[in-house]
C-alpha cells in the first residue's frame, strides 16, 4: 500500500494494550494511517460537502441543523482500511473483542463549524457492545471538536440520570491526523461544538453484529461518497427536536434526565 503503516503493533503488546482498554476503557494509537493520504481525503470528503449543500441535494434535518453529520467516506478511503490492517489493528480488535468476526463496516463523521455539543451518550445497547476505532483525518483539536470521554464509564450499564449522578470525569482527546481512538460503544462519550470555520471529517469503523456482512464493506452506495441522516429524523418533529436541542443543550440534557428516570 502506497504508504503504508507507520508501524506494526506486536502481538506482544496485546497484553499490555488489552490491560489497558480493560481499564480505562480507550486507547489511542499514534501515527497509524499516512497524514499525506488522509489530507487529500479530507479534501474531497469536504468538496463532495460542499456541493451537496450549494446544489440542495443535502436532506434536511438528520443532523444538519446540530451539525454532526454521518457519511460514507467512499471506496477512495479504502487504504485506511489497509492501513490499519497492515498495522495490526485488526488483530488486536479481535483479540479485545472476539465478537468481531467480521470486516469493519465503514462510516465517517463531519463535525461542521457552529455545530453544537451532543448529548452525553453511548452507541448501540449496553446488552450487545461492540468496538469503534475513529481515525483522525485532519489535526482534531478542542477548537474543531475533539471528542468528549468520560473514562472507565463503560464498566457499568448506566442510565441517563445515573451517568449524570455519578460525575464521571471528562476528557478531551485530541489527535494529529492519522492517530486511531479505539473505544468500546459502551463508553459514555460526545461529540463536541466545531468552533472552527473548517468542516472536520472522523472516519470510523465499527463492529455492531459482529461486523459488516458484505464480502467488500466498501461496495455500499455505489463506492461513492454518501451523507447520511444521524439519530435525529428528517421529518417536521424530528427538524423541530434537533433545532430545540441545539439551540438549548442544558433543556435537552434536562429533558433526558427527566425522561430516564421515568423510565426507571
Amino acid at each position: 500500500m502506497q504508504g503504508g503503516a507507520r508501524y506494526r503493533l506486536q502481538a506482544s503488546q496485546h497484553d499490555e494494550y488489552g490491560k489497558l482498554f480493560s481499564e480505562q476503557g480507550y486507547l489511542v494509537l499514534p501515527q497509524i494511517v499516512p497524514a499525506a493520504l488522509l489530507e487529500q481525503l479530507s479534501q474531497d470528503l469536504i468538496a463532495e460537502f460542499t456541493l451537496a449543500k450549494r446544489s440542495g441535494e443535502l436532506f434536511s434535518g438528520g443532523g444538519t441543523i446540530s451539525g454532526h453529520l454521518n457519511c460514507f467516506p467512499g471506496a477512495q478511503s479504502r487504504f485506511v482500511y489497509d492501513a490499519l490492517n497492515d498495522a495490526g489493528l485488526f488483530d488486536l480488535v479481535r483479540r479485545l473483542t472476539p465478537q468481531a468476526v467480521r470486516q469493519p463496516n465503514i462510516g465517517c463523521n463531519l463535525n461542521l463549524p457552529g455545530s453544537s455539543p451532543q448529548n452525553q451518550h453511548v452507541d448501540g445497547y449496553a446488552a450487545t457492545p461492540f468496538m469503534i476505532a475513529n481515525v483522525a483525518a485532519v489535526r482534531t483539536t478542542v477548537v474543531n471538536g475533539a471528542i468528549q470521554l468520560s473514562p472507565e464509564s463503560h464498566k457499568r450499564d448506566y442510565k441517563y440520570w445515573q451517568f449524570v449522578v455519578a460525575r464521571h470525569t471528562k476528557l478531551r482527546i485530541e489527535m494529529q491526523a492519522g492517530d486511531v481512538l479505539l473505544r468500546p460503544s459502551t463508553l459514555w462519550h460526545r461529540g463536541m461544538a466545531n468552533k472552527s470555520r473548517e468542516v472536520r471529517p472522523m472516519l470510523g469503523f465499527s463492529w455492531e453484529d459482529g461486523g459488516s456482512e458484505l464480502a467488500d464493506p466498501y461496495a455500499v452506495h455505489g463506492g461513492k461518497i454518501t451523507f447520511l441522516p444521524n439519530r435525529y429524523s428528517q421529518d417536521f418533529v424530528g427538524q423541530l427536536r434537533e433545532r430545540a436541542f441545539a439551540a438549548a443543550p442544558m433543556l435537552g440534557a434536562g429533558y433526558l434526565f427527566v425522561r430516564s428516570l421515568r423510565r426507571s
